[in-house]
């Protein structure tokens, strides 16, 4: 395929706002963004999440139609792109640049608490927008936010929304409908998202352990990262994707490993690498007893155990719709760097089920400026990424 570039990256997580913050989260590991979740569970049980904690934006009177926390959570990451889009629109028409976000809960929060006043008072608050519950709603605010007409809209396949969105950029660059996408993922913590993985007996009551012997399952979290992509030659740069649907299993990933497999080895071909080319894979690494097996065989399969692997969703916890893009700024991130990501915790010890790969538990120099980044989700969909730093590129 041909190189779609990176020419900024804004990143918001329970790990803080932008490069710095998140990169020092990586660094001080054990479950750096994680805290108690604040109501009980439906169940009884109790859980930790990833909250984001930055104070967010307030709106211009403008968008205050627009106001609910998927949304405040994209403008407060919006803010980091913000000149780079305003630099590029000097020379480009807002029709040409279009906007693909992933995402699986927009507004959902603030559709429970409607239903709630509902329960209580018999009618819906005033400001109670249906629209909202709209999954292209927050691609929509985005472009509202930007001043930008190119097209406009979302994907939601579960936990690899973020990453088909890339996917969905590049084909919007490549067929020339676009001169410039703004890309990424937007999620928000609701109860809805954190009781339905509970019943699922999948959330975990302690931060969560990708890999691990005691591995207990996921900690849900909520995160924005949005990426400026264009044609035009930069340092960083998506060099790689893949995708596949095995359909195996309404909410279980396929044993063998095959369809997270087929994934990763189309990411590599489109790229025109061998496996030994990369320098680091961010596993999707959830910490449920299905996923980490299934993945771990996978990779040992395509990789074998030379590659560096860890999970970063034991510090952000798992972003769902969002997560493939906190990832993909974590990764280009680690590639600015050039350091793969620890693996947490640091009393890693891993599990039986889990094939012997090359867990990193500490930072290190990357053998290759490239890095792998994968997002499986429910009903077998699958997609993976590989983002390359080259340092003869300049923006």
């Amino acid at each position: 395929m041909t190189p779609i570039y990176i020419h900024g990256i804004a990143a918001l997580s329970a790990l803080g706002s932008g490069k710095q913050a998140t990169l020092a989260g990586i660094r001080s590991g054990q479950s750096a963004g994680l805290q108690a979740y604040d109501a009980k569970l439906y169940s009884g049980r109790s859980t930790f999440v990833g909250k984001v904690t930055e104070p967010l934006v307030e709106l211009a009177p403008k968008l205050n139609d627009a106001k609910n926390r998927n949304n405040l959570i994209a403008a407060t990451a919006y803010q980091q792109i913000a000149d780079v889009i305003e630099a590029i629109k000097q020379t480009t028409a807002a029709s040409r640049i279009g906007v693909v976000v992933g995402t699986s809960t927009t507004a959902i929060a603030e559709g429970e608490s409607a239903i709630k006043h509902h329960q209580q008072h018999g009618e819906l608050p005033d400001d109670f927008r249906f629209a909202h519950q709209d999954i292209g709603d927050t691609a929509d605010f985005i472009a509202r936010l930007a001043q930008v007409s190119g097209p406009t809209y979302s994907l939601s396949t579960a936990c690899s929304s973020s990453n088909r969105a890339f996917i969905s950029a590049q084909g919007l660059l490549e067929s020339g409908l676009c001169d410039v996408v703004i890309c990424g993922g937007v999620d928000s913590l609701c109860e809805l998202t954190v009781n339905g993985f509970d019943s699922l007996e999948q959330v975990s009551p302690e931060p969560s352990r990708p890999f691990d012997s005691r591995r207990r399952g996921i900690n849900i979290g909520e995160a924005a990262g949005l990426f400026v992509l264009s044609k035009t030659p930069s340092k960083l740069a998506l060099v790689g994707w893949g995708e596949s649907g095995e359909g195996h299993h309404m909410s279980a990933p396929m044993p063998c490993g095959s369809g997270a497999k087929r994934a990763m080895e189309q990411a590599l071909e489109s790229a025109n690498l061998q496996p030994a080319d990369i320098g680091y894979i961010n596993a999707h690494g959830t910490a449920t007893q299905l996923n980490d097996a299934m993945e771990s065989t996978a990779i040992e399969e395509l990789f074998g155990n030379q590659v560096p692997v860890s999970s970063t969703k034991a510090l952000t916890g798992h972003c769902l719709g969002a997560a493939g893009a906190i990832e993909a700024a974590i990764c280009c991130y680690l590639l600015e760097q050039k350091q793969s990501a620890p693996q947490w915790p640091q009393d890693f010890t891993q599990a039986d089920d889990v094939k012997s790969l090359n867990f990193t538990a500490s930072s290190g120099q990357l053998s290759s400026l490239r890095i792998l980044s994968n997002s499986f989700a429910f009903g077998g969909n699958n997609a993976s990424l590989v983002f390359e730093l080259n340092e003869h590129n300049h923006d």
